[in-house]
């Protein structure tokens, strides 16, 4: 039986060649030992007690997280941008007036205008009753408008920062900014080196490793390599998970070449404050020995150029704390990816430019393909819990708090608008989607805790106000709507008043000025589709659309989007507005990484996922048309995407359709028709992790004689030898000799493959009871032949 087994080990070249043996376990040995060399040295794993380093040595310095209630004494001078303070107070007076002008237009075409003839208690004297009804329509009429001023004054933030973003697009470049370095390594000191770090969740590894060679490959082809290390921090508590990362990272390092850029690899085991106290252990433990810090995210990918030039940027301005590139989001297959991917590259090069222009060295940070300056983030960017009576509150979105911090500290955060080489994915459809926003809003509501905390700038404070209002502007559009609904209400179904005064001569008839409202929609609609068109025109005069397909296809591929993004947005509200509700009920979320890949959606899922908002909206319309047809017009762009919510969705998660738009030239983008090397080389490198993936890490870490030396090699869990210790592990040891392995929780399992002992002592056991555990032997030899 063992031969047969065995036949199937000839493919685990990459261990065996590292190997002084084939690690098959002897018929009559008493206790397996397994001898693995470290790539790139000539250590090896000698038996169970000794461990083959994936990271570097631990060198532990202290850090300080933040005490929230403290009062804040600046270290440093911040000085004063008197540029930054004009181009806000710009901004903040074309908004007002803005906001002023559409908020008193609504409150003139609204029915009820007699509010100021109204005297409430006169009438409460007379009749209590009718004293109360009168009012009621100037109560919801005046809540409208309230929710009007707020929500317009929301969209016109976005209007001017789109033309502040025009404005620097025709200067060709803002000179309050930091220079982009023709020839950055002529800037880099070689002492001060850069740790890239990619924190990492139960992700999906095949993806993770393609995007981290492309990376890898891309900065080895600029010749300086040499000055940075990769760190892949995982958090991982899936067993099937951590062996293909085990597998992934030594096959990685197997065929790297010793350039003096090092691959490191780390699994927690203590997994606390998730991604930002991932981050922090990274700090604690080698954090003083690197000048700077680049945050990668799992579907991370960066050019080799982008990386050099961003550290010459921070190398050029030592007041720099954090430089944030703006990624382009890349490599989506399904209709909803493309769109949101179209959006993203034709759009956000209006707005980064924009946000720019009034942020200036208060920027914002938004968590990944950002360059950090490790000395002031360590010193003044660890975070702590918030208190609460009910106990701890973590910070969930902690790249905001860290920018608000570092900026705190005397250090710019800045954004480098016009760099090029930085990308990301998107969620492949709506539902994904929609899951990330649940967790981004829970921890923007939390981050609102810290407006008024002890020294932090003015802008950020209205930072964190407006990431805050980023989802509280869905609840607010629903109440608006609803509200909007009820006056309908009052002015079809209940008497009009038209006497307000005694002795009144002349009725006040209440009216409705339908003009009115289709310019003041038509006005709203502009100032929010606006951005587009001053997108679309930047492209045209840059390039002639040559690159995104021509003119007509950039054309049409702008009106679907404007038409997608009109179909989607009610379906967000609602969920944004859920979102918003549950967080300040105090309903916890489970913060999980989304899920990275384009697979369909099911109509089961859609239909589950939607279907209380098409009873929504077909109810909704239901009393529109009740009430009076004639309104249905006003709201049909609205209750018809909630009424067919789970038909969008699951039409906008397919690849085929998202495939048979591009080839029709569709939502094409500059990098999609002259893409960046490292981005086709991640679709290269995919092909092959994702060959090489196993499904059943935990039994191919207890059954196959490799996997099994590879994960004692670079198990976590090593203590001195005690008879305590010695006496727990002999316990579950036989307990685990007696259950069904397969069957067991994932927690047990990760337990054991972090423990070599345990785990050695479970593989031998297996193959000295062959029999007993065939169905494991089956697996194991079923995934060889795969």
């Amino acid at each position: 039986m063992k031969k047969d087994y065995f036949a199937n080990l000839s493919d685990a070249e990459v261990w065996r060649q590292k190997s002084e043996n084939n690690a098959i376990p002897p018929d009559d040995v008493d206790f397996l030992k397994y001898r693995l060399n470290q790539v790139g040295d000539t250590s090896s794993f000698i038996d169970d007690r000794r461990q083959q380093p994936s990271y570097p040595e631990v060198d532990r310095v202290s850090i300080q997280p933040q005490i929230w209630n403290q009062r804040y004494t600046a270290k440093s001078k911040h000085g004063i941008n008197i540029l930054a303070i004009i181009r806000r107070f710009i901004m903040f007076v074309l908004i007002t007036i803005q906001t002023y002008y559409g908020t008193t237009y609504l409150a003139s075409l609204l029915p009820y205008q007699s509010w100021q003839k109204i005297n409430f208690m006169a009438n409460w004297d007379i009749n209590p009753e009718l004293a109360i009804y009168s009012i009621i329509p100037y109560i919801i009429q005046g809540a409208i408008i309230i929710l009007f001023a707020i929500l317009f004054f929301w969209i016109s933030i976005g209007f001017w920062t789109s033309i502040m973003g025009l404005i620097l697009a025709v200067m060709g470049k803002d000179r309050y900014t930091i220079p982009i370095p023709n020839d950055p390594a002529s800037h880099i000191d070689a002492k001060h080196r850069t740790a890239l770090v990619m924190p990492i969740c139960n992700e999906d590894v095949a993806r993770v490793f393609a995007g981290l060679q492309a990376t890898y490959q891309s900065l080895v082809e600029t010749g300086h390599a040499a000055c940075c290390d990769f760190f892949i921090l995982s958090d991982t508590n899936d067993p099937d998970l951590y062996v293909n990362e085990l597998k992934a990272w030594a096959e990685f390092n197997a065929t790297k070449p010793n350039n003096g850029c090092n691959i490191f690899y780390r699994h927690r085991k203590r997994r606390v404050k998730r991604k930002s106290g991932n981050i922090d252990d990274f700090c604690r433990r080698w954090g003083h020995q690197y000048e700077y810090m680049m945050i990668l995210d799992a579907d991370s990918i960066m050019t080799g150029d982008c990386i050099l030039k961003m550290i010459a940027m921070m190398e050029m301005t030592p007041k720099a704390g954090i430089l944030q590139s703006p990624p382009k989001s890349v490599r989506m297959t399904t209709l909803y990816g493309r769109i949101q991917q179209f959006a993203n590259q034709i759009y956000s090069d209006i707005f980064c430019s924009g946000t720019h222009f009034w942020q200036l060295s208060e920027a914002q940070y938004w968590g990944h393909n950002a360059m950090i300056r490790l000395k002031p983030f360590i010193e003044h960017c660890i975070l702590s819990p918030l208190q609460k009576r009910k106990g701890p509150i973590h910070i969930l979105s902690h790249d905001l708090v860290e920018a608000t911090l570092m900026r705190r500290a005397g250090y710019g955060v800045w954004i480098a608008y016009n760099m090029n080489g930085s990308y990301e994915e998107l969620p492949g459809n709506m539902i994904e989607d929609l899951k990330r926003d649940n967790r981004w809003c829970m921890g923007n509501l939390i981050n609102l805790r810290l407006i008024f905390k002890s020294g932090i700038k003015l802008t950020h404070r209205i930072m964190f106000a407006t990431s805050g209002m980023a989802y509280i502007s869905s609840l607010l559009w629903l109440v608006f709507l609803i509200f909007s609904t009820l006056l309908l209400l009052v002015f079809n179904i209940s008497e009009p008043q038209y006497f307000f005064q005694p002795n009144q001569f002349y009725p006040t008839w209440p009216r409705w000025d339908e003009q009115l409202a289709i310019q003041l929609l038509s006005t709203t609609m502009v100032l929010l589709f606006a951005p587009k068109f001053f997108s679309y025109g930047i492209i045209i005069a840059r390039t002639g659309a040559k690159d995104v397909g021509g003119i007509f296809k950039l054309t049409l591929s702008i009106f679907i989007e404007m038409i997608w993004s009109m179909i989607l947005a009610p379906i967000r509200m609602i969920f944004h507005s859920k979102f918003v509700l549950r967080a300040w009920m105090g309903s916890k979320i489970q913060w999980k990484s989304p899920s990275r890949s384009d697979d369909a959606l099911t109509w089961g899922e859609s239909f589950y996922f939607c279907w209380p908002l098409s009873l929504l909206g077909i109810v909704w319309l239901g009393i529109i048309i009740w009430l009076n047809p004639q309104f249905t017009y006003w709201y049909i762009a609205i209750l018809i995407p909630l009424s067919i919510s789970p038909l969008v969705i699951r039409i906008s998660g397919l690849s085929s359709i998202g495939m048979k738009a591009k080839k029709a030239g569709l939502f094409l983008t500059p990098e999609e028709t002259h893409p960046a090397k490292a981005i086709t080389l991640t679709g290269e490198y995919l092909v092959k992790t994702e060959a090489a993936f196993i499904e059943n890490g935990f039994i191919m870490a207890l059954v196959d004689p490799v996997y099994n030396a590879l994960a004692c090699a670079l198990s976590t869990s090593r203590h001195r030898v005690n008879t305590k210790n010695q006496q727990k592990r002999h316990e579950l040891i036989a307990q685990y000799k007696q259950i069904d392995l397969e069957k067991m929780s994932k927690e047990k399992q990760l337990a054991i493959l972090e423990d070599p002992i345990i785990l050695s002592a479970l593989h031998r056991h297996i193959w000295q009871q062959q029999e007993k555990y065939d169905n494991l032997f089956t697996l194991w030899q079923n995934e060889r032949q795969q």
